[in-house]
Order: structure tokens, then sequence, then C-alpha cells
């Protein structure tokens, strides 16, 4: 799809109704909808897609229609799966004295969706203290979920506190039976809030027919835009978390705790972040909460805060018109990263490296050196893009620093 029709995509998903049917009806005469639908299914928002299209009464052509909604078809199936093993894995550590809450995608379906069928999910993440970990493990890989890599549980934790891949969350992967997998999080510092103080807000909310411990309110909010913040809000990954964080403005608004909320943010170091996130809702739609709490924010926000959010929002511009940024790309802007391999490799140089090589080979396959060296000579930017990838290490790291 070119850069124009994704941009447009964009747009038709976070607009008003009235620009959001004129670009239904401009996708029509382009006949471009085969392309919307790929891009919808790369970016995990079809089941938001097909909500636009019905919301707005708009007629698709009918082989249109009939690849759209077996493509609902195939998510709704696979999130209803997952989130019911999620709801599983938490009645498991439940019944283990284990507290826990979910968050980011089983929170969203069960606060704003209500049904599975109305946003995707690919793995549940799921919030512990970092000393029931070893018996939430455990827990898990009794329930038939298992961990990947040779090396003991207390060598990759020992390996997370000093990946920059994680930027500032800490979590392991536990992969079940069907591609269902939990994310289990012992510490979300990159958000600026402890692990105690939100498992200590925790509330229930209905999902499936199950009753289960998510985050607050304002904690769903902000770990939300966190996720966008630590994607490098590239749209191929933060588009769901636009929709959601416009979900959390309004549910906020409807119980009166949306300035609390923006407040929280800023009392957590994280005003930036959300204003950033907020403004792109803004730019699309200025009628919405997410607006309301942008105008919020904006005017209770220093001048630097106010420049530094507007780069942010330059950034996911940027890459919408360019392409997504290489994660790389922040080794060059940033001695973070360079830091936190090198205190890793000091502390454990052996056991370092053969969990940075179980990542790497789950994720995209290990590479030799001196292809991971090309690979990100040719993904530096511009001049422009480089500032503005400085702009966001810095907004990332400073939060992540500020609660170590």
């Amino acid at each position: 799809m070119t850069t124009s029709s994704t941009h447009r995509l964009v747009e038709f998903l976070l607009a008003d109704d009235g620009n959001a049917a004129a670009i239904a009806r401009d996708f029509s005469q382009a006949e471009s909808w085969k392309q919307v639908l790929a891009l919808a299914r790369a970016w995990n928002v079809i089941p938001q897609l097909l909500a636009r299209v019905q919301t707005l009464h708009f007629e698709l052509a009918a082989s249109d229609t009939m690849a759209l909604r077996r493509a609902f078809l195939r998510v709704y199936q696979q999130s209803a799966f997952r989130a019911a093993k999620a709801i599983a894995a938490i009645r498991e550590l439940e019944e283990e004295g284990i507290p826990v809450a979910a968050f980011k995608g089983v929170a969203s379906i069960a606060v704003l969706y209500g049904n599975p069928k109305h946003r995707t999910i690919h793995d549940a993440d799921l919030l512990v203290l970092q000393r029931d970990l070893p018996r939430a493990v455990a827990c898990l890989e009794r329930l038939g979920f298992a961990r990947r890599g040779s090396e003991t549980l207390s060598e990759y934790v020992r390996f997370v506190e000093n990946s920059p891949g994680f930027a500032g969350n800490k979590a392991v992967a536990l992969y079940g039976e069907g591609g269902s997998e939990i994310d289990l999080h012992w510490s979300l510092a990159g958000s600026g809030l402890p692990t105690e103080e939100i498992l200590g807000r925790v509330v229930t909310a209905h999902l499936m027919d199950s009753t289960i411990p998510v985050v607050a309110p304002k904690d769903g909010f902000l770990l939300t835009v966190h996720h966008a913040i630590r994607e490098n809000l590239a749209v191929e990954s933060v588009c769901r978390d636009l929709l959601d964080v416009r979900l959390w403005c309004t549910r906020l608004r409807e119980t009166g705790e949306l300035e609390a909320a923006l407040e929280w943010a800023a009392q957590s170091g994280c005003r930036v972040s959300a204003l950033a996130v907020t403004s792109l809702i803004s730019n699309y739609d200025a009628t919405t909460a997410g607006a309301q709490a942008a105008v919020w924010l904006r005017e209770r926000a220093s001048s630097s805060e106010r420049q530094s959010a507007s780069r942010l929002t330059e950034l996911f511009h940027y890459q919408l018109g360019n392409g997504r940024l290489g994660k790389d790309v922040f080794y060059l802007v940033h001695s973070r990263p360079w830091r936190q391999i090198f205190n890793g490799l000091g502390k454990d140089w052996f056991g370092y490296r053969r969990s940075m090589q179980n990542l790497e080979m789950q994720l995209e396959g290990a590479r030799p050196m001196r292809e991971r060296i090309t690979l990100l000579a040719r993904s530096i930017p511009g001049l422009r893009g480089l500032r503005l990838a400085r702009e966001l290490a810095r907004v990332k790291y400073r939060v992540e620093w500020r609660t170590r």
C-alpha cells in the first residue's frame, strides 16, 4: 500500500464520522479495500476496521465484505481462545495465592470492549510481584505453559535487568497450546509505576463469563501510553494503542476520573508521553475525550514538555511517510542501551550472551555481528529522523531511570 493510503487508513480509524465516510468512499473508488484489509491485518485492527464500516453503514462490494468478515472471524476465534487461556492462567495464579493483574490487551478487552470479538490479542500481559515470579512461573508451567531457552530463570532475570529491548519492562514469556502466550511481568519501570502500587489498585472486570483482576483505569490509560512509547510510535505496533487510549479517556471521562488520571500521568513522570499520544488522537478528531485530555495536558505542560511532545508526534508522522525506524537506530542516539549491554556482559559474559542469542532466535533469528552492523548502517535515517529518534530515546530512558 502506498504511503498516502497508509495515512488514510489511520485517518479512517481515528477521524470523525464525516471524514471517515469520505475516506471510505475514496477506498471504494480506488478499489483499494483489499489493500486496506491487508494492512489492517498487519496492524491487528481487523475488528476495529469492521466496526467502523458498520458504524458508518457503509456498503462494500460483495467480495470485499466477504473477505473482511472472513478475516474478522479468523482473528475473533484466535482472540477468544487466547483470552480463555489467559483467564485460566489468572485463575491458577489466584488459587496459588499470588497477587496478579491483567493489563494491556486483556484489560482493554475486559474494560473497554467487553468481548474479544472487538479487539485482537496476541499474548496476555499479567503482572506479579518479583518475589512471586518463581512460584508464578512454576504455577503456569503446571498449567501447560513453558519457557523457551536453555538458561535458568535466575539467569534470564539477570539478563532482562540489562537488556535494552525491554525498555524498562521486565517480563518472561511462557508459551502454551494453540499459539497462546503469557507475558509474565514483574516490573513496569519505564511507565513510572511501581509494581506494588499497581497491584494495590487492582479492580475487577467481567470477561467471557468470568471475573478477573485488572489494573485500575488510570493505570490502564498510562500503561497503554507507555506501550506506544516503548514501540517507538510506529503505526504498525501502536494503532491499537491509539484506539485504546481514546477509549480509556472516554471511560475515565464518563466516571469523572479523567483529570485525576492526567494528573496521575504527570506525577508519574509521563506527561510528555501522555501529551504526545493524546495529541495524535486530537489531530484526527478534536471532539473526543482524548482530544480533551490533550488540551488539559498542554495547558499544564512547560514549554520544554510541549516541544518534546510535539517532536514525538512528528516522529509518528515521519514514520508514516518514511517507514518504521529500525530499533538499532537507538544505539546511535543514546548511550543508555550500550551501558546496559556492557553492564550485563561485565556481570556475566557467557550467561548474558546466551540469553541474548536465545531471545534473538525467538524474535527474528540470530545474526552474525557483521550482518547486524550492515543492517544498522542501512537503517540509519536522515538527520531529521535521527533527531526525532534521539528525542524519543530521551523520553523513554528518562522515565526508566527516574524509577530505578
